[in-house]
């Protein structure tokens, strides 16, 4: 889900072929043998783990931000242990009576280098392009390119399995905005079977900061969650209101369904 709308846009122009790159990408991945979404951050979504081949998997989220209430529906799909596409949809709802209620749409495609399970680390890379409408700024193109670092925390502390480390970096442009570097920060750690902790940190550029911290349980172990967490955003407009910075605090609340 995005933390804020349209992070990254481009000019028609730029756009255009923005486009033509990501179904390249998407169609020189697809060929070869990233997992579905099955990781809770809003951010770093972008972590490295793996999945199996050829499934499909499903997140639903809905969020309270100051004024604003958003839904999301992102389904996903892997083409292989290393290949993904995923689909954002998002509606924005300004409760103030504001004008940022709107729409987002955003396809991704990404790709592992390695594999986390194996090497107890790995990168990759993730290509994003969408397009936002809202009442205050119009119609805005979107896309985004992040090079996500994860690591495997267990093998250094000791401790049975599920901690890790993910670092994502980012290079973002919004139509008619300079170019954004981003960057985000987070963390799990399983500390029971079906139960994991989780934070994340983000800073988007333009004075935008976003923290999360929550738990995800798994209904179904790694078939079915449901994940809850505490949101804040600090930067202008974060909550629906105009004025130039602010906080909004909130809830997050969504399910997953994977390996579909």
């Amino acid at each position: 889900m995005s933390v804020s709308p349209a992070l990254f846009t481009t000019p028609p122009s730029l756009f255009a072929g923005a486009w033509r790159a990501a179904l390249l990408l998407g169609l020189a991945l697809g060929s070869q043998t990233v997992q579905a979404n099955d990781r809770p951050f809003q951010v770093a979504r972008t972590a490295v783990m793996e999945d199996d081949d050829e499934v499909f998997g499903l997140d639903v989220w809905a969020q309270r931000r100051g004024g604003l209430r958003g839904f999301s529906v992102e389904p996903e799909y892997a083409f292989s242990p290393a290949t993904s596409v995923q689909v954002e949809l998002t509606r924005w709802v300004d409760r103030r009576g504001g004008d940022r209620s709107g729409h987002e749409a955003e396809i991704e495609f990404k790709h592992l280098f390695n594999h986390i399970a194996r090497d107890g680390w790995g990168s990759g890379i993730s290509l994003g392009v969408g397009r936002e409408v809202s009442a205050d700024e119009g119609g805005r193109n979107s896309a985004v390119l992040r090079l996500p670092v994860s690591v495997a925390l267990h093998p250094l502390i000791g401790r049975g399995s599920g901690t890790y480390l993910h670092l994502n970096l980012g290079l973002a442009r919004t139509q008619g905005e300079r170019r954004q570097f981003t960057q985000a920060l987070a963390a799990e750690h399983a500390f029971a079977r079906h139960a994991t902790a989780f934070v994340e940190w983000t800073h988007q550029g333009g004075g935008q900061h976003y923290a999360q911290a929550g738990v995800r349980h798994w209904l179904k172990h790694e078939k079915l969650s449901f994940d809850v967490a505490w949101q804040q955003h600090r930067g202008a407009g974060v909550d629906g209101a105009d004025r130039p910075a602010r906080r909004a605090s909130g809830l997050i609340v969504g399910f997953g369904w994977y390996d579909l």
